[in-house]
């Protein structure tokens, strides 16, 4: 059976940490491991460890965090699974969703697969997705698409998973902020990845506060965007 690592990268969660990872641990995907990779200052890590003695779930300090990028970058290093999948903490996505996330995967159809906010099934529940933010995150995966020729209709979807062969054949990841949701799939379809969208539902945020700014994070992602398709 193929293993499957759950990575949740978190920074100052705890009103949410607790909810999310009962609901991962509660689909069934088989042999998982759900690891949080935490950089914040709360009580997430306690928390966590407290649900390990019951959960396959694994906490795993980012120490010196640079940004949501760097968190990625050490779960996957910490990661045992064949299939790597992201979801975020806040619930924003729906845990029970992975199961349609890493199908494809499975199924030798994808090597990368990205959730999709905007995709026509997708499902966008009130307060979810503002229009400042729909709008900067469809700049973006135009943007995107118009440079790697491919069409991607959420680069910057939370919600991601790909394959452990994709992951060698992408090499070692160079963000540290939020611009790594675009370098996987950018990487991937340079390297002849085959990368697909999948619909997901997305849901207003269950506590605590984004840590995105459209206008400040919005900006360099572009630039990043175009690094990428040079290949830097």
């Amino acid at each position: 059976m193929t293993r499957v690592t759950v990575l949740i990268a978190t920074f100052d969660e705890e009103e949410n940490i607790e909810a999310c990872v009962r609901r991962v641990a509660a689909v069934e995907l088989g042999d998982r491991e759900i690891l949080v990779v935490d950089g914040g200052h709360d009580r997430t890590g306690e928390i966590v460890r407290a649900l390990s003695r019951a959960l396959p779930v694994r906490y795993v300090r980012n120490e010196g965090d640079r940004g949501k990028g760097h968190a990625i970058r050490t779960g996957c290093a910490e990661a045992a699974g064949e299939v790597i999948a992201q979801i975020d903490a806040d619930l924003q996505f729906l845990p029970e969703e992975l199961p349609r996330l890493i199908a494809p995967i499975l199924a030798g159809r994808a090597d990368v697969v990205l959730g999709s906010r905007f995709a026509r099934t997708s499902v966008r529940r009130p307060g979810s997705t503002p229009l400042l933010r729909t709008l900067g995150n469809k700049l973006a995966s135009g943007y995107a698409s118009i440079l790697f020729g491919h069409r991607m209709t959420d680069v910057q979807a939370g919600m991601k998973a790909w394959s452990r062969r994709a992951m060698e054949r992408l090499g070692p990841l160079t963000s540290d902020d939020y611009a790594y949701e675009v370098e996987i799939p950018a990487r991937a379809l340079r390297a002849g990845l085959r990368v697909i969208d999948v619909p997901i539902t997305t849901d207003a945020r269950a506590a605590g506060e984004t840590k995105v700014n459209v206008v400040l994070d919005g900006i360099p992602l572009l630039a990043s965007i175009s690094r990428f398709r040079l290949g830097r």
